[in-house]
């Protein structure tokens, strides 16, 4: 009799031990599976905080330059599914006090493995595409503001040099654009796509 409880006892112990195990081997698959979604998503993302040291170097540029925007690493690689972004700072240097600013992108029409991808609708699955703060910001007289540019390459787009520009629009408080056609500033990224 004193055998046979404790086989049960073992055998109940041997039982709980293996459903412990098997909860914390699904925990841990679990957590795993949610940090490695939580990377990618991130870094799938555009990046909305600039480090200090990359806005020192677009500053410094700005300032060296006199130029009223300033790209760091205008010409970058990028596999197909990946997304690379161009750190991208402008200054004010309008006469006045506050001046109000709204990057925008726009395809240069003079580089392209696809034609197709350089119109004003190119097609999203086949053509690189661009990404960035689209909102408007004010600065005062020699004022810097740091911002990404992001451009995503989608899995099916053609091998080659794909040229963008951005462009940057001294505008009013409501978006509308000051002055003559002409942009405030612009500056050409080059994505070579392997």
């Amino acid at each position: 009799m004193m055998r046979r409880s404790v086989r049960n006892r073992r055998g109940m112990e041997l039982a709980v031990n293996t459903l412990v195990v098997i909860i914390l081997g699904i925990i841990i698959v679990g957590g795993g599976i949610a940090l490695i979604s939580t990377i990618y998503t991130k870094a799938v993302q555009l990046p909305t905080n600039m480090d200090k040291q990359t806005e020192q170097q677009l500053f410094s540029i700005l300032l060296s330059s006199k130029q009223r925007i300033a790209v760091l690493e205008n010409v970058q690689s990028a596999s197909r599914k990946d997304m690379v972004t161009f750190p991208v700072a402008i200054q004010n240097q309008l006469e006045g006090v506050d001046a109000t600013f709204k990057p925008v992108a726009a395809a240069n029409a003079s580089v392209a493995p696809d034609p197709l991808c350089m119109t004003s609708s190119p097609d999203p699955k086949k053509c690189p595409r661009m990404e960035l703060l689209n909102a408007s910001f004010t600065l005062k007289r020699y004022e810097n503001k740091p911002f990404y540019v992001g451009i995503y390459i989608p899995a099916s787009a053609k091998a080659g040099e794909y040229v963008y520009r951005v462009e940057v629009y001294n505008t009013t408080a409501n978006g509308e654009i000051v002055g003559s056609t002409p942009p405030y500033a612009s500056a050409k990224l080059h994505v070579n796509v392997r």
